[in-house]
């Protein structure tokens, strides 16, 4: 049945009523959509069932010491140890950063916050990418100044410690390794670290100590990093991941034995393995998106 339009009376007040309810159900109709379609991550723990399974620690670190004062080692509790290997490669670089690795490292430093936030994981993946740190690119000639270790260990998923110290680190038969100086060295164990990972390195994901960079004082001072590791598992409907992702405390000190600061001055790097297996799988959420819909239609 047609209403005639002389019983139809129209106003500006009227359209604007029917205006703002158009807007109303257009909104809604998002919000509906958008809660259905914006995955979930479920979270399942398990027991580490490759315990006894043998990995690659990935390290790029440079300490603002030349490559002849310090040497690095990684020992693990069962008295495993790298000694003074051709797995890491010295190289003599500046300490100092050039204008692109400035620039490189602070985009990195803004990239790492959204890590903290809540995110799928499809977003962060797609958002964060990972590439490597450009060369030193000056234009002019700079003093070498640091020794830069890059390379990749093997080791156990038991815990252990990698460690930076000064005199040149040698195998003693049967006794283990030490650290030979010979003579009185100004230590500088300022550093930055552009990468510390576990097992295959994920592109497109940024790790907890990333960029990390420390300016020691003037003095001998010990840098201690506490790491928990973690396997974990990545589901998507684009990604299946297994990486190892981890914690990471800090400690610094002054090691000085005539203010009774007794100690070692260096860098160390001790890790962990959790015994557990962390899976994150996103899912879609359970929801009637027709019945939803269908009363706003």
């Amino acid at each position: 049945l047609q209403v005639e339009d002389s019983y139809v009376s129209t106003s500006s007040f009227g359209g604007l009523v029917s205006l703002i309810c158009w807007i109303g159900i257009v909104l809604l109709l998002y919000s509906e959509i958008n809660y259905y379609y914006q995955p979930v991550m479920e979270y399942k723990y398990s027991v580490d069932n490759e315990a006894d399974r043998q990995l690659e620690l990935n390290i790029d670190i440079t300490v603002a010491m030349k490559c002849n004062l310090i040497g690095a080692d990684v020992v693990d509790i069962w008295g495993n140890s790298i000694g003074n290997t051709k797995l890491l490669q010295e190289e003599l670089v500046p300490f100092e950063l050039a204008e692109n690795q400035k620039i490189f490292l602070q985009a990195q430093g803004a990239l790492k916050g959204l890590t903290d936030k809540h995110k799928a994981l499809g977003d962060m993946m797609a958002d964060i990418g990972r590439k490597i740190v450009p060369r030193y690119d000056h234009g002019k000639e700079v003093e070498k100044n640091a020794c830069r270790f890059h390379g990749s260990i093997p080791v156990h998923k038991v815990e252990g410690n990698f460690h930076i110290l000064s005199g040149r680190s040698v195998n003693i038969p049967g006794m283990g390794h030490a650290h030979l100086q010979f003579g009185q060295v100004d230590k500088n164990f300022s550093h930055r670290i552009d990468g510390l990972t576990f097992g295959k390195r994920v592109e497109g994901m940024l790790y907890a100590l990333d960029g990390e960079e420390k300016k020691a004082p003037v003095g001998d001072y010990s840098y201690q990093y506490y790491i928990q590791i973690v396997p974990t598992n990545y589901i998507s409907r684009n990604y299946n991941i297994q990486t190892y992702q981890y914690t990471v405390q800090e400690r610094k000190r002054s090691v000085d034995s005539r203010a009774g600061n007794h100690g070692t001055a260096g860098i160390a790097i001790k890790y962990e393995f959790s015994p557990i297996t962390a899976t994150v799988k996103e899912k879609r959420k359970k929801s009637h998106c027709d019945s939803a819909l269908i009363p706003l239609l």
